[in-house]
């Protein structure tokens, strides 16, 4: 008879009585059952990430979680430039950096050499360029939203502003949008990429703000439909098709910024009556002038340093300063984007500069309607937290609440200067003095740890209630 059970003889020396290792048992009850919590991972550390984040309820992989768990775990911007350009300049030399590099490091420390006065100016100038919407024409804007109830209207005042904000960001949309192309012509076959950069010389890369028509139709007529028929031929579904895609993204944006489209949206905004009592004496004609002359625009084309400074992170970030210096000048670069992401609440500045021939870099963290240190029955006040690294001697962190001409200061200074703790003191105390405010505390110690930015800013934790999506 065939053996068509396939029945074995067991190995020798093992009981495989059905009786005593039975297939099936009625008792349904897990013996040993497993406590997640107590499950750990060989490091230490649970799975679900950060324990703030637990403690807070917050999602880990979530935006907005992503954000805060690189908040904690960020290099600290200060220390980043220290290390590049307060201290490690020689290295960077020595790295064989190229002529342009060169160049563009020389023309940046020339712009840090300033005077009490230009300071001033600097840091008025810089924060004027942080905030997009001030100024008298958003506040009537704020004021329409916060009077009307209608739906319709908020929703259009909302596409206006995304379309201000995509006129502005033109130019720099449309320097995306080649570097985009140029990236996709890499991962592309020769003919194709051929008909790709020939197609890149087409875009109008003199265009003016608002003047898209040209270079969006070469773009939606042309370019993506190409660019559509290479994956469907090629079935290359990789990188390439998530560089399109990041093109399409830019390429929608650089079309809403059309100034025709912004015009033809104000008009209809008017016929809407809350909208019409605030703006129905600014002539459609005008509205570009009245927009290219808020102190955001004026101070963005007087940002030079900015320019600068981005210039030479993308060098390093490109290896131009050596390869031991690129993974530095990433982090300074992801460092930069983090301070400048939308959950940020507070305003964000960098001072890198050369002061009476004393040079050094600092950041400063503003929220001007704190209310976290204001005492029952008081107004909201200025709180800041202030980083800064002077050559040669060392980091300082300092927290500040200012309010009616009074102030509350903590300031940890470098363990350098413990003997000099009441020159310091007395220089702060004369320093205010001189500007027509009194210390209501002033508190100094050596400095131990960093302060977090979340640490100074609870509030930076006050969305973890909010729409809190993974993209």
């Amino acid at each position: 008879m065939p053996n068509i059970l396939r029945v074995t003889t067991p190995p020798a020396g093992l009981d495989n009585n059905v009786k005593n290792n039975p297939l099936t048992t009625n008792e349904k009850q897990i013996q040993n059952p497993v406590d997640p919590g107590k499950v750990v991972r060989p490091d230490g550390r649970a799975d679900s990430g950060d324990s703030q984040q637990t403690k807070l309820g917050l999602n880990g992989q979530s935006n907005f979680g992503s954000f805060i768990q690189k908040i904690n775990e960020a290099p600290q911007l200060t220390q980043l430039f220290s290390a590049l350009f307060l201290q490690g300049m020689g290295n960077i030399v020595e790295a064989g950096i190229g002529p342009d590099f060169a160049e563009e490091i020389a023309k940046f420390m020339e712009m840090m050499k300033m005077s009490d006065a230009e300071l001033v100016g600097f840091l008025k100038n810089q924060a004027n360029g942080a905030v997009r919407y001030t100024g008298t024409f958003y506040n009537m804007l704020r004021q329409v939203m916060n009077d009307t109830q209608s739906v319709e209207l908020k929703a259009g005042i909302l596409d206006f502003l995304k379309q201000i904000n995509d006129l502005s960001s033109g130019p720099h949309l449309l320097e995306n949008i080649r570097g985009n192309m140029d990236m996709i012509s890499r991962y592309m076959l020769r003919a194709d990429r051929e008909m790709l950069q020939q197609m890149m010389t087409k875009l109008d890369m003199q265009a003016a703000p608002g003047d898209t028509a040209s270079n969006a139709g070469l773009l939606k007529n042309e370019v993506i439909p190409m660019l559509g028929e290479y994956v469907a031929k090629t079935r290359d579904f990789g990188v390439i098709r998530d560089l399109i895609g990041v093109l399409t993204a830019n390429t929608a944006r650089y079309e809403n910024g059309s100034l025709n489209k912004l015009m033809d949206n104000f008009m209809k905004l008017l016929n809407f009556q809350g909208f019409r009592a605030k703006f129905q004496n600014i002539p459609p004609d005008k509205l570009i002038q009245i927009l290219q002359s808020t102190s955001y625009e004026k101070a963005v084309k007087g940002n030079g340093w900015a320019d600068k400074f981005l210039n030479m992170v993308e060098y390093g970030v490109k290896g131009e300063a050596g390869l031991e210096n690129k993974q530095v000048f990433q982090n300074l670069m992801n460092a930069v984007l983090l301070n400048e992401s939308v959950y940020m609440p507070v305003l964000h500045l960098m001072l890198p500069l050369e002061l009476n021939g004393q040079t050094m870099f600092s950041e400063m963290w503003i929220d001007p309607d704190d209310e976290s240190g204001a005492a029952q029955g008081e107004g909201k006040k200025t709180k800041a937290l202030l980083k800064f690294d002077i050559k040669d001697v060392g980091f300082f962190d300092a927290i500040i609440l200012y309010g009616d001409g009074k102030m509350d200061m903590y300031l940890s200074y470098p363990e350098a200067l413990a003997d000099k703790e009441k020159e310091i003191q007395g220089a702060l105390e004369v320093i205010m003095a001189q500007n027509g405010i009194s210390f209501r505390s002033l508190i100094l110690e050596k400095a131990a740890e960093p302060i977090s930015i979340s640490q100074a800013f609870p509030k930076i934790f006050e969305r973890k209630n909010a729409v809190n999506v993974t993209v």
